[in-house]
């Protein structure tokens, strides 16, 4: 008899079990915490930026590059620059150089010459007028009209022409003294070039210029520099951290960015140690989000955050992790899923369960995480509620 009671309660209890509607959740108080995820990378809060020669020579090619990563010393060679289009320009300049100063040597010779010839001509002139004004005799006794008017028109021809060679002197001068000055300014200007492809050969070595850790810097293509690449004078090809202070950079997706504001809690682990977890605190948000890859519309907001402890060993830049923002600590709040809370005519519900119906009951949200909101006020611990909407189902 007692067998026969103890069936049937539990074919009861079974029964009124599978009267229970499926996808029921019981509304209870738990530790509910609002956490972020972020992934990012590593940086050096200080870094030197190491860039290809500054010189004339155009683009210039990578020789040869130190590993990345590779611990440096002040002095190492980083890069080196394969400088064969310079030398051949410093060739070309040398030999144009070269050229000017023949021609100068040239153009020297021939107005010293041309000088020479008027100078000359100048003295002899002068010989002739000073002879022919202390010889003059204008005494009609001795010469004749005619002999006297011949030797006035003489000394007054020479007169003349000594004003003439003068006056070819100085115009010959300042003519000479203008090509010189050109040719001396086009040698110039090719002993200034040849002094900066001399500087700038001088500078296809990129030595470090302190001690620190070597990383190489992506272009717009995400690509890093290499050996035989092409780069353009000036351009950033790598950075030489300290890494004594290192930070992280994480990225948010926009519509997870709700609450990030200075000095909130960080959880950061290496994807390459996860074993190894270290902590931080945010120290600056983007105030615009923005896309973080080439043609994704998806945008994030950049945070930095600053390490609550360094690692030299592990810290390295560029290494890849995974972070939670800490928006609000764990409480015990009164919380549900997402997916129970219906909104219609600008009133949020959920569909209460009890004694065999569902009925709607307007409840005051407060803050959410990804899969539970916290609710304030419209129902109780211990009721239980839809995962679906009943007005549908």
């Amino acid at each position: 008899m007692k067998k026969l009671i103890v069936v049937g309660l539990a074919l009861l209890t079974i029964a009124c079990e599978e009267q229970k509607p499926p996808m029921l959740y019981q509304v209870q108080e738990q530790a509910f915490a609002i956490k972020i995820p972020a992934r990012g990378e590593l940086f050096a809060a200080q870094a030197t930026v190491i860039s290809s020669p500054v010189s004339r020579g155009g683009v210039q090619n990578i020789a040869w590059l130190a590993p990345e990563y590779s611990t440096v010393k002040k002095g190492d060679v980083i890069a080196r620059f394969d400088g064969e289009a310079m030398e051949v320009e410093s060739e070309r300049n040398q030999n144009e150089a070269a050229i000017i100063a023949q021609d100068i040597l040239e153009k020297s010779g021939s107005l010293n010459k041309d000088l020479y010839a008027i100078n000359k001509d100048i003295t002899v002139v002068g010989q002739e007028k000073a002879f022919a004004d202390q010889f003059s005799i204008d005494d009609v006794r001795i010469r004749s009209k005619l002999e006297i008017i011949d030797s006035l028109q003489n000394t007054a021809y020479l007169g003349v022409k000594q004003d003439y060679l003068h006056w070819k002197s100085d115009s010959f001068n300042e003519s000479s003294m203008g090509d010189m000055s050109l040719l001396e300014m086009k040698q110039k200007q090719k002993q200034s070039k040849l002094a900066q492809l001399s500087e700038s050969l001088e500078q296809l070595e990129i030595k470090a210029p302190h001690d620190g850790l070597l990383a190489y810097k992506a272009n717009w293509r995400g690509e890093k520099p290499r050996a035989g690449q092409s780069v353009w004078p000036g351009q950033k090809i790598a950075e030489l951290p300290d890494i004594n202070e290192m930070k992280a950079k994480l990225f948010v997706i926009e519509s997870e960015a709700i609450g990030l504001v200075k000095d909130k809690e960080v959880n950061l682990h290496l994807f390459a140690h996860v074993d190894k977890p270290f902590t931080g605190r945010i120290s600056s948000v983007a105030p615009f989000p923005k896309s973080i890859k080439r043609g994704d519309p998806q945008k994030y907001f950049e945070v930095e955050v600053s390490l609550n402890e360094q690692n030299t060993t592990l810290f390295v830049p560029g290494r890849k992790l995974q972070a939670q923002i800490i928006v609000d600590k764990a409480q015990l709040k009164l919380v549900v899923p997402l997916q129970s809370v219906f909104t219609k005519d600008n009133r949020t519900f959920v569909f209460v369960y009890d004694s065999g119906k569902f009925t709607q009951a307007e409840v005051e949200l407060g803050k959410a995480n990804l899969s539970h909101v916290e609710v304030v006020s419209g129902i109780s611990a211990g009721q239980h509620i839809s995962l679906i909407d009943q007005e549908h189902s």
